[in-house]
């Protein structure tokens, strides 16, 4: 029989496989790759104790209070949401809204109490994490799963559930009696409404294929949701996937009138600048020049669409290139910081850059005595290979991440780059970026 611990929640499915819970105090502290969602903020980052201050002790969440009030008397405010009356709900923080809607992606924290027990059993706030899962999945315990149907974004909740809708007769032994009734203090963080994609996911390769321009719009709001969650949290290359995914659902897509393809551009248009965005955090100009790119055919004037244009021609190299689409945006938008910073960014690169040309053809056209350290034979002149082995040095002390070379060099004049970004650990890139050859050597991140 598996063990179950603290950190990770109680799902259906593990019942049915059968568990035996206990409390990982050794684990507490464990952290999960790069899918968790341990970085979403809670909807209630204030002092709870400050929130509720004017409560009693009844109406106190638990996990605030700290206080054991007995179940009798908290189902004295409580209300059913069955026929049977066996689910019990009392309403801590109202907000306005829709109900959640079936097979929606919800985030919530929860807390799971027995009836004479100060510490919960199950506990997201303990985790540090809310839990996400779909709605309608059947992965819920369906007593909780039933009183969250019925709960709006933002609220707060106590729900009673008795053992036939919880864990059964049988209970989950140790940590959970025969028998027992639990209560919940659950707050619904965000939900996404995921139907569409949901039923997508289910259909066939060719139902796929034949879908109508409705459903393509519904999987697109629903991934575009999930990936800008991602992005927030800076997990950019899973935010890539899913922008990525719709995209090409959109692009593929057969549109029936000039109203279809009017919304589509637009939704493709938040997509490829979303994208370009995500491709600048994860330093790959190339394809952030492709998404900037591809939504100024769009919208040639999109303020975006031309700042990261500009950013990504910088990050490439293209200082020329880079600071025509940045006074573009700046056009558009004169006062705006990012883009005032990302110019000055420019013009002190651009000033670094041309000290580092005049000192190389000085150095070029020196008295030719001095002597190399190496005894690497190259077909370039000593100077040179000072020169160049005297600008590495140079940026390894400098902040910068990535040092651009002339596109002018040759092959011999790059073997001289290569041998030296090999000696300093440095990584060294030599590729065609629209038409123009780009050549730089760029520091390794700490793993």
């Amino acid at each position: 029989m598996a063990r179950m611990f603290l950190n990770k929640e109680i799902s259906m499915r593990d019942l049915e496989k059968g568990i035996e819970f206990e409390v990982d105090l050794e684990n507490n502290n464990h952290s999960d790759d790069e899918s968790s969602d341990e970085n979403f903020d809670d909807l209630v980052n204030n002092d709870e104790t400050e929130l509720f201050s004017g409560y009693d002790k009844v109406i106190k969440p638990r996990y605030v209070s700290g206080i054991i009030v007995p179940f009798c008397k908290l189902k004295e405010r409580m209300e059913p949401i069955t026929e049977d009356g066996l689910i019990l709900k009392e309403v801590l923080i109202c907000t306005a809204g829709e109900v959640i809607p079936d097979k929606s992606v919800v985030f919530v924290h929860y807390d799971a109490y027995l009836d004479d027990r100060r510490e919960p059993f199950d506990s997201t706030r303990l985790r540090k994490k809310p839990y996400k899962f779909l709605l309608g999945d059947g992965n819920l315990i369906p007593g909780l799963e039933m009183g969250i149907r019925t709960m709006k974004k933002g609220e707060l909740s106590r729900i009673m559930v008795h053992p036939s809708y919880a864990y059964g007769d049988m209970g989950c032994p140790p940590r959970i009696p025969e028998n027992a009734e639990i209560l919940y203090e659950v707050q619904i963080i965000k939900f996404i409404a995921g139907k569409a994609a949901v039923e997508f996911e289910e259909m066939s390769l060719e139902a796929q294929k034949q879908a109508s321009f409705e459903k393509i719009v519904g999987v697109y709001h629903c991934e575009n949701q999930m990936a800008t969650d991602l992005f927030r949290r800076r997990m950019y290359k899973p935010a890539i996937s899913r922008y990525r995914r719709v995209v090409n659902l959109l692009q593929d897509i057969s549109v029936a009138n000039e109203e279809e393809d009017k919304q589509r551009n637009e939704y493709l248009l938040k997509l490829y600048l979303n994208l370009s965005i995500c491709y600048l955090n994860v330093q790959n100009p190339q394809k952030a020049l492709i998404y900037a790119d591809l939504a100024l055919k769009l919208d040639p004037d999109n303020v975006k669409g031309l700042f990261r244009m500009g950013k990504a021609l910088y990050l490439a190299g293209s200082y020329d290139r880079a600071e025509h689409y940045l006074h573009l945006a700046k056009k558009q938008k004169p006062f705006d910081k990012s883009i005032t910073q990302a110019i000055k960014e420019l013009e002190k690169k651009r000033k670094v850059h041309k000290d580092w040309e005049k000192m190389f053809c000085e150095k070029m056209l020196g008295s030719g005595e001095t002597k190399l350290k190496s005894d690497v034979t190259f077909e370039e002149p000593a100077d040179f290979v000072l020169c160049i082995e005297e600008q590495m040095k140079e940026f390894l002390q400098s902040e910068e991440m990535e040092f651009t070379f002339p596109p002018s060099f040759n092959e011999s004049q790059l073997e001289v780059v290569k041998h030296f970004a090999r000696t300093y650990d440095l990584a060294f890139v030599s590729k065609i970026v629209d038409g123009e050859k780009l050549n730089k050597i760029a520091k390794r991140k700490c793993s």
